[in-house]
């Protein structure tokens, strides 16, 4: 077991276990829904939705084939409290599984179609959710517990009239106030010892700026 602190702020603790060939890892950023503003629910999750529909350099589909060619899974998902980007892959792919997480992280495409795509499949969940008992239960739950004016009492989804609300700049803003290094650890579990896990972080350590 063990653990490094990178300059930019990002900490990383690994567990090193050789039993099968295969790495796991996530990165937790802090933040989440707890920072989305009251009138705009459902943009954290609505930006952890775009960073996996394709890069700057590579189509949703390109991406998508790129993860698969490695045997690996990538994906990104909101809470209300952090980001999550997640994964698993073979340990001789680590490092290029690594790069293809560096361009997600640091490279979002933020393509209006896609945008297009996820608000509607947004919308969908939110009234399939609508009709199901044990949601319904859930987001009263979390109202009567925490009060209407606080962050956490919202459904993470947001509502309709919220999601219609968002554009592509509301996301854009979000990832540029709250993806930073500096509130970001990562977790990894797998084949591979300290030094194999590192190396192929220090250039996302150059590249990732932290922020205030």
């Amino acid at each position: 077991i063990w653990e490094q602190k990178f300059s930019n702020g990002m900490r990383v603790l690994g567990i090193e276990n050789t039993e099968v060939p295969l790495v796991q890892f996530e990165i937790v950023i802090d933040g989440g829904q707890l920072l989305e503003d009251l009138g705009k629910v459902g943009v954290a999750n609505m930006m952890a939705r775009m960073m996996t529909q394709g890069t700057a350099r590579k189509t949703p589909l390109e991406l998508e084939e790129a993860i698969q060619q490695l045997g690996a899974t990538i994906n990104v998902f909101a809470g209300t409290e952090d980001i999550r980007i997640v994964g698993n892959t073979l340990a001789r792919n680590y490092d290029a599984t690594l790069a293809l997480v560096e361009e997600i992280l640091l490279e979002p495409r933020w393509d209006a179609k896609e945008f297009d795509l996820v608000k509607q499949s947004v919308i969908s969940q939110i009234r399939q959710q609508q009709a199901n008992p044990n949601a319904v239960a859930q987001n009263n739950y979390n109202l009567l517990i925490y009060g209407k004016d606080n962050i956490r009492s919202q459904n993470i989804l947001g509502k309709i009239e919220s999601v219609n609300a968002i554009t592509l700049d509301d996301l854009k803003a979000f990832y540029a106030k709250s993806v930073s290094p500096s509130v970001a650890r990562m977790h990894v579990v797998g084949a591979l010892n300290k030094a194999a896990i590192t190396k192929p972080l220090s250039n996302l350590n150059k590249k990732w700026k932290a922020k205030k």
